[in-house]
């Protein structure tokens, strides 16, 4: 048995100390995410970030420190400081969460640290910082979030009725058609598809990508991306309620059908990675001879 295999079931222990600790702030926090309509996918980013470790770990593990001090046991303390003071907050309260969320975040990463050794922590840190994504968006900010992109897609579902050359009226957020009225809501805005797309756009940065520059351009991409993405679904469902069935506007593509066009944003992205890593090639070359 390696080293690191002797260390894994360790870290799983220690991994689960504490949610067991912190059960009840926790599952708080997992009834949040799971009946949020904006922030579900708080459930998959621990599991994400293992996976994305994982599939790192020949270059992740490459260099495991040969000894594991008792001091480093210490680096737990933090996140468990923070994890006992949720009991002490009210239930479902934005600071409760943060609390459990962050105390989880340095637990995990003590708990790291105190196996692997500071050089993994160090290669691993893009993945190890992903975790904050476990912390709730307070309420304030997802509103903003959510404004934003309701004017945004306003602004080009507008453009976009102009370019099909059927007539409309608009008055604000609502746009009059033959036969049909419909409302830009802010349920209309995406912000879940958006956050798990700009989520995603992270790690495809991180993982297709060499060069901060290359990285910080795809991120910004994604922002215009996921508008387009909310224009094509408004404009698409509507020109569909006009001409082919009206209950387009109520059924299961309008309501369910989120995925399809998360997958289009998606597909408009891929491209962008494509010409970003036609510059980007000698260095992954370089990379992989290093490796």
């Amino acid at each position: 048995m390696t080293t690191l295999e002797k260390r894994i079931p360790i870290f799983i222990a220690l991994v689960i100390l504490p949610v067991v600790a912190g059960v009840v702030p926790f599952l708080d926090l997992a009834s949040f995410a799971w009946h949020t309509g904006e922030q579900s996918y708080i459930l998959l980013v621990p599991a994400v970030c293992a996976a994305l470790i994982y599939l790192n770990r020949d270059r992740v593990f490459v260099n495991l420190a040969a000894n594991q001090s008792g001091t480093r046991f210490l680096s737990l303390l933090p996140g468990a400081i923070l994890i006992m003071l949720a009991y002490f907050l009210e239930p479902g309260s934005e600071l409760r969460f943060a609390s459990t969320a962050v105390g989880l975040i340095l637990s995990w990463a003590a708990a790291f640290f105190i196996c692997f050794g500071p050089e993994a922590v160090r290669l691993s840190a893009f993945e190890l910082c992903m975790l904050v994504w476990i912390v709730p968006i307070p309420p304030d900010a997802i509103e903003w979030i959510t404004l934003t992109l309701q004017k945004a897609s306003t602004e080009l579902v507008d453009v976009m009725f102009q370019m099909t050359r059927v007539p409309v009226l608009r008055n604000g957020f609502f746009f009059y058609l033959p036969g049909q009225a419909i409302e830009v809501a802010k349920e209309c805005s995406g912000i879940r598809s958006t956050l798990s797309l700009l989520f995603l756009t992270l790690i495809l940065a991180h993982e297709s990508l060499n060069g901060t520059w290359r990285r910080i351009v795809l991120v910004l991409c994604a922002l215009p991306i996921v508008v387009i993405k909310n224009g094509i679904r408004i404009v698409s469902l509507t020109l569909l309620a006009i001409y082919v069935d009206p209950s387009f506007l109520t059924g299961p593509l309008h309501h369910q059908g989120g995925i399809v066009f998360f997958l289009i944003g998606l597909a408009i992205l891929i491209p962008i990675i494509g010409l970003l890593r036609r510059g980007d090639k000698p260095s992954v070359q370089t990379k992989a001879a290093g490796a």
